[in-house]
């Protein structure tokens, strides 16, 4: 057969159309987050690095940060412990194959239509303010306080995501050898030492993966919390993706947001390099 020499340089061009479709807008958008650009004005202008000096200085950039921050952490270890306890209840419990379908019955909603009904029902007269008053309790303002807002909405968080961290974890569990734990309760183990000295590391691989998955959509999260706060109230519940978004759409200034997404981006970096790094060391152990 007569050689093609040409033929590896054509099967690498559609791996490089790829990589252009994706470094040239992620380029471009790092571009404008060093310039003045408003929709409304004409071209950009460099203005150096005054975008993310006003989102590191000034009180509403900050508090996207924080908030981007508290919400991954806590709806991530939430979940977590959550997914992993459901998890052993179904794998180990009298009742696993009736509830199983239950539990994942969340996520099989799309997270924008779970928000409106979660938003529907926290309301002021909502459903869930409706039992809490008819047990002898107030009903609170869930998504339009101050104080509530934010954890309202890592409620919502936490119920649809929840069943993706049981089915991780019930693939995990039932990769751990029945003969360890038998062998663990003839040592005189109880189930407690048995699941901090076997079920738990055997899971370490496990976790890193859900930990990757879930923090990263967490650290980004965009449609429950414009779905059902836009952010508010006061900007309780706004973090560097919708402060990105109210830059960018509604005021039209593109430098500003496109700041917010190259440090949101930054974050999403870290978590997975300390993930693959965790993972490698886990793995070399």
């Amino acid at each position: 057969m007569k050689p093609k020499p040409h033929l590896p340089y054509l099967l690498v061009l559609p791996a490089l159309a790829v990589l252009v479709a994706v470094l040239y807008p992620f380029l471009t958008g790092v571009w404008w987050s060093f310039t003045s650009y408003r929709l409304n004005r004409g071209a950009p202008t460099f203005n150096g690095g005054a975008n993310y000096l006003n989102l590191f200085v000034t009180g509403e950039g900050l508090h996207a940060i924080g908030i981007t921050l508290l919400y991954a952490v806590v709806v991530v270890s939430v979940e977590c412990v959550l997914g992993i306890g459901l998890a052993m209840l179904l794998n180990y419990g009298p009742y696993g194959s009736t509830f199983r379908l239950l539990i994942v019955l969340p996520l099989l909603l799309p997270p924008v239509i779970a928000a409106l009904m979660w938003k529907v029902m926290l309301t002021e007269n909502g459903v869930v303010n409706w039992l809490l008053e008819a047990v002898g309790q107030p009903g609170l303002l869930w998504l339009n306080g101050l104080d509530s807002a934010l954890w309202s909405v890592m409620i919502i968080d936490i119920w649809i995501f929840t069943p993706f961290v049981v089915l991780l974890a019930q693939a995990g569990l039932r990769s751990v050898p029945q003969e360890l734990r038998e062998a663990s309760a003839v040592d005189g183990a109880g189930p407690v030492r048995n699941f901090f000295s076997i079920t738990l590391p055997m899971l370490v691989p496990v976790l890193i993966v859900i930990i990757a998955f879930r923090g990263i959509d967490s650290l980004k999260m965009f449609d429950i919390i414009y779905t059902t706060t836009k952010g508010g109230p006061v900007d309780a519940t706004t973090n560097l993706h919708v402060l990105a978004y109210l830059d960018g759409i509604r005021n039209m200034n593109f430098g500003a947001a496109m700041a917010a997404l190259v440090v949101l981006w930054v974050l999403c970096n870290l978590l997975s390099s300390v993930l693959l790094r965790a993972r490698r060391t886990e793995a070399g152990a």
